[in-house]
């Protein structure tokens, strides 16, 4: 079962137009936490309904450590995915909006419930180098982000939200390592 798997006989649940799955090794990330979680994985994806304007991309945990959260690490992820699934990479920050729309999702049965989150309005603080990007987010109510997808979205449990279940589905995984190893 994924995060946004057709329902069965369900004629309104949107096929996402890509699909795939982000192990990020923590030295791929300009800013990283003293505390040491490895990789990260996040599900990543995109639909295109055909009344809007651009893509909506959805972002999901794959059972992270919480400093690695979707939360924490959401504009350097949206970055990635930018370069990486929707094909616009080096994307500014500021930038970021003009290529997709941004949702975040967490389960029904994790620690804060089911949410879903548009995330907007990014904007890099002065005076960091690499940039240091600020955002903002609303919570959407799940019938919000089905409107936003196109049709209807499937629930998600974590234990059967993982990168081997994914992979059995023949969602690809995206392995991202610093650059030059």
């Amino acid at each position: 079962m994924s995060l946004f798997s057709r329902r069965r006989g369900s004629a309104d649940a949107p096929p996402p137009s890509d699909e795939a799955v982000l192990v990020i090794d923590q030295y791929a990330l300009p800013y990283r936490s003293p505390h040491w979680y490895g990789h990260a994985t996040y599900h990543v994806r995109v639909f295109r309904p055909e009344a809007a304007p651009k893509p909506v991309v959805v972002m999901g945990d794959l059972d992270n450590d919480p400093v690695a959260s979707i939360t924490n690490k959401c504009p350097e992820v949206t970055a990635l995915v930018a370069g990486l699934v929707l094909g616009h990479p080096g994307v500014h920050p500021t930038r970021l909006e003009d290529h997709a729309r941004w949702l975040t999702y967490y389960a029904a049965d994790g620690p804060i419930g089911e949410r879903f989150c548009e995330v907007y309005d990014f904007d890099v603080l002065p005076g960091y180098e690499p940039p240091l990007v600020k955002h903002r987010y609303r919570d959407l109510r799940r019938d919000q982000a089905e409107e936003l997808v196109g049709g209807t979205l499937g629930r998600w449990r974590r234990e059967d939200y993982t990168v081997a279940g994914l992979q059995r589905r023949r969602v690809r995984v995206m392995r991202v390592h610093p650059a030059g190893s």
